[in-house]
């Protein structure tokens, strides 16, 4: 009896324990609970594990300037990547939701463009012509973008009845657009121009004596008379970048051999040669290693921009130093896509040897089947180089009051152990 008595106390608790781990698990289920972040309290990070800011440079898409203007002055901001990310950190989001919600594009003249920016609103200027669909999912878009076309130059303006314009300068013509959106200028604009303080910054077009000489969205701020010098290593030069760049594309590190331009790695058909230069090319005989899109369906720009920027990120962004990759194009090429990618060092960008690019990818019937990488990595020096003002900049290069060109601050790596900036005409 009492041993039978002994198993049924056994039983109530057994039973007591399945009951409340039942209870626990229903529990974490719940969105409370689920959102709050206490699980990963209970699933401890597994050691070795990137911590977000390890791999910022590639998985943050950021402009390369921006202004916002508010009643009283305007804020400009280039050439800080430290401040541009906290600054695109409130604006991004809205960006990405402003691209998500767009409603039909209309044409929009380039002087309601320019009026647009000197009233409530918010300008971004990427450098690279980004699809919008690619930039509406990289800022997290509440939803798909139903824009076509790519851009460079965007802005969010103050519209009529409190309503947010999404307005941008297509890629291809040069015209400008502008659309509806489902921001409201009182709780989003508004409150995203109020945080930032204006600090004299303008565009070329709004002083008279630098719209004769610049493009008129040159943006003019007041940079420091002085720019960061960066020293510059090939990363393969070392067994352990080869590994880890060979580790990154899947390639067995054994199975190889030597050619006149370098070491040929193979994967079946599949190529990839290493040079000692720092060069990186592969060529796909089935064309199935590195897959983008869905199976069976036309690739999109969204896809190949997308697909190439990860591959990028994984086997280029560990190996650059203070570089940080951005898209410079994805246009249709060859019954598919050729999608290109720079370095920008500390906001401004890095013109690579003859091309000018760091990366480049053909995405065919579904699948990267090319690609040309130069592994290139970036430490800032001790000291600076010294930068003269803008205005007086433009006044020394007479070729800007033909063209109207950009002036910006660009480096120029022709494969050397350093780079420095220089004032260039685009």
């Amino acid at each position: 009896m009492r041993d039978k008595r002994r198993w049924i106390e056994w039983g109530k608790d057994a039973l007591i324990v399945l009951l409340t781990l039942s209870a626990v698990y229903l529990l974490s289920m719940t969105p409370l609970i689920r959102d709050s972040g206490l699980l990963d309290l209970l699933h401890p990070k597994p050691t070795g594990a990137r911590s977000p800011s390890s791999v910022v440079h590639t998985g943050t898409v950021l402009p390369a300037r921006m202004a916002v203007y508010r009643t009283g002055g305007r804020f400009g901001l280039q050439y800080d990547e430290h401040q541009m990310e906290e600054s695109f950190s409130a604006l991004g989001p809205l960006l990405g939701d402003a691209l998500s919600s767009a409603g039909q594009p209309i044409p929009l003249s380039e002087s309601g463009w320019q009026t647009y920016l000197q009233d409530t609103s918010a300008y971004f200027d990427f450098s690279g012509d980004i699809p919008l669909t690619a930039l509406c999912g990289w800022l997290g878009g509440a939803g798909e973008c139903p824009l076509a076309g790519s851009a460079r130059r965007l802005a969010l303006a103050a519209g009529e009845d409190d309503h947010v314009l999404l307005c941008w300068q297509d890629s291809d013509t040069g015209a400008f657009y502008s659309c509806s959106t489902a921001l409201s200028r009182t709780l989003h604009l508004d409150l995203a121009a109020a945080g930032v303080t204006e600090n004299g910054a303008y565009f070329a077009f709004e002083d008279p004596s630098l719209s004769q000489l610049l493009d008129p969205y040159t943006l003019i701020t007041e940079v420091g008379t002085a720019g960061q010098r960066y020293s510059v290593t090939a990363p393969l030069s070392t067994a352990a970048g080869t590994q880890a760049l060979l580790e990154s594309l899947s390639f067995n590190t054994q199975n190889h051999v030597s050619g006149s331009g370098g070491e040929v790695y193979l994967d079946g058909g599949d190529r990839l040669v290493v040079s000692d230069s720092g060069t990186v090319t592969y060529r796909a005989a089935q064309g199935e290693k590195y897959p983008v899109g869905v199976p069976a369906a036309p690739v999109t720009a969204l896809q190949a921009a997308d697909g190439a920027r990860s591959l990028a990120a994984q086997s280029m962004g560990p190996l650059c130093g203070e570089a940080r990759l951005y898209l410079i194009s994805a246009l249709p090429h060859a019954d598919g896509w050729l999608v290109r990618f720079g370095y920008r060092l500390n906001g401004s960008a890095v013109y690579l040897y003859d091309e000018g690019w760091a990366a480049q990818f053909l995405i065919q019937d579904g699948y990267i089947t090319q690609f040309t990488l130069h592994l290139r990595c970036y430490t800032a020096e001790q000291g600076n180089t010294l930068l003269l003002p803008i205005d007086k900049a433009a006044a020394m290069l007479p070729d800007l009051i033909r063209d109207r060109r950009e002036l910006v601050v660009q480096y120029r790596d022709r494969g050397g152990p350093a780079v420095s900036p220089d004032w260039v005409a685009n």
